[in-house]
This record gives C-alpha cells, structure tokens and sequence, in this order.
C-alpha cells in the first residue's frame, strides 16, 4: 500500500508539472499560474463532490439535481479534449456565463451556491488563448482525484508550495494575504482549536490559518460522523476583500478536506459591528490581519475606539467577535504594543476584558520579503465570566523573545539550524522564565502606560558582541518606532489646528 501511494504522490506532481510546463509554453506569467489552476481545480472538485452526492441521493433512492448537469458538468465539457478550439469556445462562452449571470434563467440561480460561483468567476480569468494549450491543461487537471486521500494531500502540499514561491517571487502582489505557515502551526499549537468549535479568521487570505486547524483538529481527535459533518459545515468561517484570494483560500479549503467552509467575499471592516449576538461569536479566532492601511474617516463609526490604522480596528473587531470562553492568537506589528492614543485606549480594553496570558516577540525580518516590520503575536483569552467591578481580566503577560525562526531574516528566508519555535511551544504552558522568557505583572504593564512591547530584563544592550544582523535589525526596529512616534504627533498636531 506504501508502495503504491508513493507511485501515485509522485504521478500526482508530475501531473502538476505537467500543466504549469504547458502554461509555461503558452507564455504565461508564474504568477499566474496559481490562479489559472485554482479555478480549474475548483471546477473539477466541485464536479466530483455532485458525482458523490448524485450517488449517496441514488443509494437512498432520493432525487438529486446536479447544479452544474448536462453539458455544464466538468465530466461533460473536459473530455471534449479532440475538439480544442471548441471546447475553448464553450468556456468562454457559454460556461462563463453560466458561472456569472445574475439572470437564473442564464446563471446558477442567487442563493449563496449561485453567490459564491459569481464572486469567483467574475474576478478571475482564462490565461490560455490557444485551445490546443488549454485542452492539454484540462487533460493533465481532469487525472486528479480530489475523493483521494493520497491526491488531496499532495495536491495541497504542491499548492501551498506554489503560493509560497509566487509570494516571494511577488511581494506586493501575492505578500499581502501568504503567512508563513511555521509560524500559523505555532500559533494554532497554542490556541488548540477542538472540534465542535467556531472557528474565524476575520482577513482569511489562502485560509492558512483555517486550513491548518482543520489539519490539527483531525490529528487530535477520533471524529464522529456528526462531527465530521460539523466539521465540514459549521466550524470554519471567514472574511476576504480581494477575489482572487478568496479563490485561493476557498480551493486551500477543499484541498484540506474542508468544502463546506463559511467563507465570505467583503470588506471585514466596513460590515464590522460592535454589538455581535453571543451565539454569533466565535471560540477561536486566529489571524495576521493587514496592517499600514488607512481607514476612511466615515467607515470608523462602527468602531468604538476610532482610528485610521487598519490593525488598530482588526483588534477591536477581534475582541468584539470572541465568545465567553474563546481563544485568540493575532499578528500584528510593534507599534499597536506601545503607541499612545487609540492604541493605548484598545490595550487597556483588552487587558481590561480579555486575558492578555502571552505575548511572542517575533524577529525583524520575520515576514521578509514582504514585509520588515517588526510583528508580534498576541494570545488572549476572553474569561467565560465578567471581570469583577474594577479588576483586569489579565494578571500577567508571559512574554517569548524569539530571535531565530529557522529561517534567515533575510530577503531569500534560507531554512537554517537554531528554531527557538519548539523552545517556545515547550514553555508557554508552564509561563517558564528563562533567558528568552520572562513574565510582567499587570501592575507593571499598567505603570508604563498600557505598554506591551516586549523588553527582555534578561537581556543586555552589549553592541560589542551581538552579531552584526542583530544590531542592524535592533536600529530599524528603533527607527520604525521613532516613525510610529512622529506619525502620532503629526496626527495631535493636524487634529489641534
């Protein structure tokens, strides 16, 4: 058995290869790449998951109608493979709109199915022009299997793999929605998602975080065929702005297994409000929400704490969507740990309601290439009942100061020896202090002013033997702060005229 998964692991890549040569000869871009074979995968999977449910309606002699039937159906269209220039035709034509018309007569109807295809289909596009090259693409795609085990695991290996390389080779284009996943499994390592749960990311991007809870849940626990069922349906939910990412994240979901994920194309922060039904809120929220946005000054109303920084109003809506008893872990950059202002008002708030219990200190250079900015990830619980009159939810911050992720914080990010990420999941269940780990009371945090940034007491500023990176990592992360500074002051300022 062995054996034979993996001949089929490696027919799998080499079918994978195979389709990005062919749109390699046919000139396309490799940043491209992903988008074109993320709609054809959805297409494919979308048309084995009706040829199971056709099945199970049959064996328990129940009428099924297909929503892509005839010769709408992958299974109909993709084996036209003899009639190329056809088959081209077909698609541009008359399945795309099918796939987009808002008319039911011409389209999929408009409930969410109908809804979902729509989003997808009118923000992405066919990068092959000749029809001999898109048949032979279709060909190599239609030997998936996405009911198989062993297909779906290596088609979602090669397809994070594909996301990652387009990131790096396109920062500003893909490095606004791709986390690094060593990072995302520490996180959900501490967070500990279980089944039964709902589980957010307010800004999904691929789903990494999604995806890999879904991956944890399954390898922690023996699931039910309830649970399954939940699983599929009812524990992963989500938020995109950008459609082409959302194709991404929705086809990342179905690669792990999950097709029934809740996933919806908007802007998290314009449909934000603070007054969220608790049945409504969510028992895990994991995220590494964008930051160095402005927000329009009319889309702030919703918020309570009003700010133009986009990380400072994903914390607020964070806090705001947590159950009584849920469990967070969030990225975000330095500056929400120590500026004054509307970040200072949010910090007391959350330190306030929420359990604040860790703080990880990632390096500068962490999230290279797309981004230098020194980042943290912040874990808080929200205790299942309300903090008693005038007492913090939080009585101490345990905090991790990690200076090698295992990877060079450089542009290239070369895997290299010395990862303190297993040091720092071995300590964070018993807050062990240690050189690189350290607790503060709330009195303390308190004392300086809401400041959660991390100062390691362990540590001494000897510039005469820290190493070079070190040092030139230590000064930008000084200047961004004196940037973050000067921003703030700048805005007192304007505000004062």
């Amino acid at each position: 058995m062995r054996e034979n998964n993996d001949h089929r692991r490696q027919e799998v890549r080499q079918i994978v290869k195979n389709a990005c040569d062919q749109l390699n000869q046919e000139g396309v871009d490799a940043r491209n790449y992903v988008e074109q074979l993320a709609w054809l995968f959805f297409l494919k999977a979308f048309d084995e998951a009706e040829a199971r449910k056709e099945e199970e309606a049959a064996f328990d002699d129940m009428p099924y109608g297909r929503r892509l039937s005839g010769k709408y159906a992958w299974s109909s269209w993709a084996k036209d493979t003899d009639h190329p220039d056809q088959m081209l035709e077909f698609v541009h034509g008359k399945l795309w709109t099918k796939l987009t018309s808002p008319d039911p007569k011409k389209g999929l109807g408009d409930d969410q199915l109908a809804q979902r295809f729509r989003r997808i289909f009118e923000n992405v596009r066919n990068y092959c022009r000749r029809g001999a090259s898109f048949a032979k693409v279709v060909q190599q795609v239609d030997k998936l299997h996405f009911s198989s085990e062993t297909d779906v695991i290596v088609l979602s290996e090669i397809y994070e793999d594909l996301l990652k390389r387009v990131a790096a080779d396109s920062a500003g284009y893909a490095g606004e929605f791709y986390t690094q996943r060593h990072i995302i499994r520490a996180m959900v390592e501490v967070v500990q998602p279980k089944a039964g749960e709902r589980i957010y990311d307010p800004c999904f991007g691929t789903a990494g975080f999604l995806a890999e809870a879904a991956d944890h849940i399954r390898d922690n626990a023996q699931l039910s065929g309830k649970q399954m069922d939940t699983l599929q349906r009812h524990a992963f939910y989500g938020i995109e702005n950008k459609p082409l990412t959302y194709l991404l994240g929705t086809m990342n979901m179905i690669l792990h297994g999950i097709e029934g994920a809740n996933l919806e194309l908007a802007n998290t922060l314009e449909v934000h409000s603070q007054n969220v039904g608790e049945k409504n809120k969510y028992n895990v929220i994991l995220s590494n929400p964008p930051y160095g946005g402005k927000m329009a000054q009319t889309l702030q109303n919703n918020f309570r704490v009003k700010s133009g920084a986009t990380e400072c109003l994903f914390v607020q809506h964070i806090m705001a969507n947590l159950v009584r008893g849920g469990r967070a872990g969030v990225v975000i950059p330095e500056g929400v740990l120590f500026r004054g202002g509307p970040d200072q008002k949010v910090r007391k708030e959350l330190l306030e309601q929420f359990d604040v219990h860790t703080i990880l200190s990632l390096p500068a250079g962490c999230f290279l290439p797309y981004t230098g900015v020194k980042t943290n990830v912040i874990f808080f619980d929200r205790p299942k009942a309300r903090p008693e009159n005038g007492k913090m939810a939080t009585e101490s911050v345990w905090f991790y100061e990690l200076t090698c992720d295992g990877f060079e914080l450089k542009q290239t990010r070369k895997p290299i020896e010395g990862s303190q990420i297993p040091d720092f999941l071995k300590k964070w269940k018993k807050r062990t202090e240690g050189d690189n780990s350290w607790t503060v009371p709330l009195k303390e945090i308190v004392a300086r002013g809401y400041d959660l940034s991390a100062k390691n007491p362990n540590r001494k500023d000897d510039y005469e033997h820290r190493p070079a990176l070190e040092l030139v990592q230590s000064i930008k992360a000084k200047e961004e702060r004196i940037m973050d500074l000067l921003s703030e002051l700048e805005t007192i300022l304007e505000n004062g005229r």
